[in-house]
């Protein structure tokens, strides 16, 4: 490695999230589940980028903001919609968690008690304020 690279960008690991969506097609809100960057392995043909919807015409928009967001697909064919299920939601988290550790991923419990005992709310700016974190973790390649 020299100078110029990070040795951060080859860390090997993710955060999921739990965000509110609005799912503009079927007009409501959802709290679908997201990652902070795209993922190795199996999960990484189930993450898909899609647009951040304004919540509310109340809401702020942020200039550092970013427009889009890494849904987990419920579906391996990302054109499949089941009426407005097409991401993994709340409820799927044991389901998510399942499958991580099936498919060689670590959820770093200790890592992310550390985090969530310490009141940092990674992955949340001041104008996205209701993204809540589950876990962090890494694909041992």
């Amino acid at each position: 490695m020299n100078d110029d690279e990070s040795p951060f960008a080859t860390i090997n690991s993710f955060t999921v999230y739990v965000e509110p969506y609005l799912d503009t097609y079927n007009k409501e809100y959802l709290n679908i589940i997201t990652v902070d960057k795209m993922p190795t392995g199996a999960l990484a043909p189930l993450v898909t980028a899609i647009s951040r919807q304004k919540l509310s015409p109340f809401h702020a928009t942020c200039a550092f903001s970013t427009n889009c967001m890494l849904a987990i697909s419920r579906y391996r064919n990302k054109g499949l919609c089941k009426k407005g299920n097409q991401f993994l939601m709340a409820e799927d988290i044991p389901s998510l968690l399942s499958f991580l550790q099936n498919n060689g991923y670590v959820v770093d419990t200790t890592i992310t008690k550390m985090i969530q005992r310490s009141n940092i709310n990674i992955g949340n700016t001041a104008c996205d304020n209701k993204k809540k974190m589950v876990c962090i973790v890494s694909n041992i390649v």
